[in-house]
């Protein structure tokens, strides 16, 4: 492929984002979990914990700004925007898919923006369908490593968006390949943490069990119900043909919450709660079911292609709504709400009662 088309797709994608409802309208299940208000709170709100140690980075809230962009010019204001305020606000931070930057060295700096800023936590981002079409190695993960002075590597699952794409690639076949990448890539460069991480239509309990096999450390579970990348492809596609074809699976995909409880069932390792965390009520859900931190996107974007203090205000606006949350079920800190009892409702059970 053309470099110039990986810039243009890239450039596509963020203004399809910005500019076209791209949710998904069923919902994250979020709204099946209750969780329990204690009415003698016992706690004092202004003395509420809610940092957290993460791959060995402490961070102030447990939440990321996950995989956004990067590749197009006008990618790089956005990851400053994004990066002044993760410094500010001592969150952590990953960029979107390094592809471009592999190929095309003219727009590395697109991505590399984010080490002009203090960042406690920094993740890398690469297709895992590249390690089995393009051969990628140990070689290009620490490229991409130090592209951006990267704490983690995400390695993207997307089969929807790949098979939607008409430039799409979508043998994943030999996923297992990656178990040989990670381990040479841990032994010859450094022993950073491997994140799979799915881009919106979420993992399911058998998808886990691989992952853990092949030797990722954490999973980010990027269930549906936040952006549809499906419904990214469409708004793209031109040919009509195609446009019916992709608007049939504008729905795919495993609910946030109902991936986040399968994966747990069967994951010991860190579990990222993202797709659809659109508040601080949402991730006080995300955490009291098994997430160890939440992850945003499509709001932060919004935000950051205006300037770094509307990004600000977003992740300010979830923070204040954790604390409060976490008030509200009398908890002072983020272990004891990983302890709290809360109500699964029938929807979301149904989830849990998948029938081999």
């Amino acid at each position: 492929m053309d470099d110039r088309d990986i810039h243009l797709r890239k450039l596509e994608h963020l203004l399809i984002c910005n500019h076209c409802d791209v949710e998904y309208r069923k919902s994250t299940l979020f709204n099946a979990i209750e969780l329990i208000h204690r009415g003698v709170s016992n706690c004092n709100l202004k003395d509420i914990d809610i940092t957290i140690d993460l791959f060995g980075k402490k961070l102030n809230a447990p939440l990321i700004v996950t995989a956004i962009t990067g590749g197009h010019p006008k990618a790089k204001e956005i990851n400053r925007n994004i990066a002044k305020a993760v410094e500010e606000l001592n969150l952590g931070m990953g960029v979107g898919s390094q592809r471009a930057g592999i190929l095309d060295s003219s727009v590395v700096d697109t991505y590399a923006v984010v080490r002009d800023y203090d960042i406690p936590l920094v993740i890398g981002n690469l297709g895992a369908v590249n390690f089995i079409v393009d051969r990628w190695d140990e070689e290009t993960v620490e490229s991409a490593v130090e592209m951006i002075d990267a704490d983690a590597m995400a390695i993207h699952f997307n089969p929807l968006q790949e098979a939607i794409q008409p430039e799409g690639d979508t043998n994943f076949k030999d996923i297992h390949i990656l178990k040989d990448v990670i381990s040479k890539y841990k032994k010859m460069y450094r022993n950073i943490p491997f994140i799979a991480k799915q881009v919106g239509e979420g993992f399911s309990k058998e998808d886990a069990i691989i992952l853990k096999e092949i030797g990722f450390d954490a999973i980010d579970v990027a269930g549906s119900g936040g952006t549809s990348w499906a419904m990214v492809e469409y708004y793209r596609i031109k040919e009509r043909e195609f446009r019916e074809f992709s608007g049939r699976f504008l729905e795919w995909g495993i609910p946030t919450a109902a991936s986040l409880l399968l994966v747990k069932n069967v994951f010991p390792g860190i579990i990222i709660a993202s797709g659809g965390i659109r508040s601080g009520v949402d991730m006080a859900k995300s955490i009291a079911i098994g997430a160890h931190c939440c992850g945003v996107a499509l709001p932060v974007l919004k935000a950051a292609l205006k300037d770094a203090r509307e990004v600000v205000k977003v992740l300010e606006r979830m923070i204040k709504e954790l604390k409060t949350t976490l008030f509200l079920v009398g908890c002072e800190n983020i272990e004891e709400l990983r302890k709290t009892k809360y109500i699964i409702k029938s929807e979301l059970r149904e989830w849990l009662n998948i029938k081999d």
